[in-house]
């Protein structure tokens, strides 16, 4: 199969459903981003409402994580849950967070969250860094949440491919007035792992050698000059993206951004560019969902891992509906790609994203 032809283009957009949990449990949960961790693919929530079979509200996670289905994208797996299916938090709270939250759970307005909204950068096999939101919501207004800055987790895989999730510091690594970097989207390439922040509605870009990630005084920043160790003149990629994903496409031999804007409009839109950090296409429309029930569409995300006999000619993209607050999955099947029976992968540049193994059928799956 040749490559395909930028720029981007979509042939098919199908729905093929709502992400849910193999124990057969009703969840609400949000932001659904994801990466593999040695070859496992994970998903990984914001919120996380558990519901009995009553469909009332047994609980509240702000981390939450459950092992994909490559083969069956729309299924998932929690680990370790009750007997009512409530799993527990991932990434865990200090003594003092979960004091706060335990006496503040009756009234459900204030209590302190970690979410994440970038992949986990995997810097050796199972092994690799969180980099998530720490803050308090005061009230049900969202813009009345105080925010801590964002800090670091180690995530590894543990015994029967669950993973173990530890707080590297209790400080920040970047202040809440900061530019967060690595809070809107993490790739490694080569030795760093590049950091995509977000600042006053813009995106800007460093990168941090990929076995010290919370050395400030390692980070080099992308400005108009380049690499630079100082942020000046930093140079920003993107404004008014509310969420993303930075992936190498194998159709299309070139970096894919899919995301959405803050204008609340239930767009998907995608990027390209031959390098993580550009020079970016502008914005184009890879799908325009209908409105939800009620509120808007939020979170768009892709999951390479997925589809993997197409060897990226067709590609997983997900959302969340804030009406029925569960994840929402889609099919991307790009124009040109002719089934996967024909599919051969084109190999990235040599210092560009490093090689992908072609994909075989997992020994065992749920």
């Amino acid at each position: 199969m040749a490559p395909g032809q930028l720029p981007l283009k979509v042939a098919k957009f199908e729905r093929i459903g709502t992400l849910r949990d193999v124990n057969g449990k009703k969840y609400t949960r949000d932001i659904g981003c994801s990466c593999t961790l040695n070859r496992t693919p994970y998903w990984f929530f914001g919120d996380t409402f558990p519901l009995n079979d009553r469909g009332q509200m047994i609980g509240l996670l702000t981390s939450t994580y459950a092992m994909g289905n490559e083969l069956e994208p729309t299924k998932s797996k929690y680990f370790d849950t009750d007997r009512d299916g409530k799993p527990p938090q991932f990434m865990p709270f200090t003594g003092p967070e979960w004091q706060f939250n335990k006496e503040h759970q009756g009234g459900g307005k204030r209590r302190y969250y970690l979410w994440t909204f970038s992949s986990v950068a995997e810097v050796a096999p199972g092994e690799g860094y969180m980099f998530f939101d720490k803050g308090r919501t005061e009230s049900q207004r969202l813009d009345d949440n105080k925010h801590f800055g964002l800090h670091v987790g180690k995530v590894r895989v543990g015994k029967d491919r669950r993973l173990i999730a530890e707080r590297v510091a209790e400080e920040p690594l970047f202040g809440p007035d900061e530019c967060l970097y690595g809070g809107w989207e993490t790739v490694v390439e080569g030795d760093h792992i590049y950091l995509y922040g977000q600042e006053k509605g813009h995106v800007y870009l460093a990168r941090v050698p990929k076995h010290c990630p919370c050395d400030r005084s390692q980070l080099e920043y992308w400005t108009t000059r380049g690499w630079a160790h100082e942020p000046k003149d930093r140079k920003s990629l993107f404004w008014k993206l509310q969420s993303g994903t930075i992936c190498w496409s194998r159709f299309y031999g070139c970096f894919i951004m899919v995301g959405c804007t803050m204008w609340a409009d239930n767009k998907i839109i995608m990027r390209s560019a031959p390098r993580l950090e550009g020079p970016w296409t502008d914005d184009q429309l890879l799908w325009q969902l209908d409105p939800p029930k009620s509120g808007f569409n939020y979170c768009m995300n892709a999951h390479p891992w997925a589809f993997p006999a197409s060897e990226g000619g067709e590609l997983l993209v997900s959302w969340t509906d804030q009406a029925s607050g569960e994840v929402e999955l889609a099919k991307v099947t790009w124009q040109g790609f002719q089934g996967a029976a024909s599919a051969q992968p084109t190999q990235p540049p040599a210092d560009q994203a490093p090689p992908v193994p072609r994909w075989s059928k997992p020994s065992t799956w749920f």
